[in-house]
């Protein structure tokens, strides 16, 4: 992914700044840290439904609130979805980000014709301190989530 973008600076001169990889092989505790952070409220709902199940809870403890049996059950658990494309991809490296917020529109698009054709798809999304959107329009896509085809 990377030379993609390094490919992609060469070819097409960046007008505001450049796109950059953020995120990419996580520890199962960095995962964990993101599933528990209220700004994911909305995402990974079935593993935290079945948490929530199998705990009797209502809400999800914080990180620091659970007991060690809780975190043994979520390592096992996201350990067993790790690297899987509708798993935890960037557990195991399936999965990359790229900030794209330095970047206009077309070269938005001109870099997600570029990386499409290099093998990787594309998934639009919106970053902020409080909230995680997914599926966005490109043009209000500040991040690149990408996974191998």
């Amino acid at each position: 992914m990377a030379a993609a973008l390094d490919e992609f600076e060469k070819k097409y001169p960046i007008t505001k700044g450049k796109a950059y990889l953020t995120s990419g092989n996580r520890t199962i505790e960095e995962q964990l840290q993101i599933i528990l952070d209220p700004k994911y409220e909305k995402n990974y709902p079935n593993i935290k439904g079945r948490f929530k199940s199998k705990y009797k809870l209502k809400t999800l403890p914080k990180r620091g609130e659970l007991t060690k049996e809780q975190v043994e059950w979520w390592n096992s658990e996201i350990a067993k979805q790790a690297g899987k494309p509708n798993g935890f991809a960037h557990v195991g490296g399936y999965a990359q980000d790229i900030s794209v917020k330095n970047l206009t529109d077309e070269e938005k698009q001109k870099l997600t014709l570029m990386l499409n054709s290099k093998g990787f798809r594309v998934y639009n999304e919106h970053y902020s301190k409080s909230k995680v959107t997914f599926g966005v329009p490109i043009g209000q896509a500040n991040l690149f989530h990408l996974t191998r085809k």
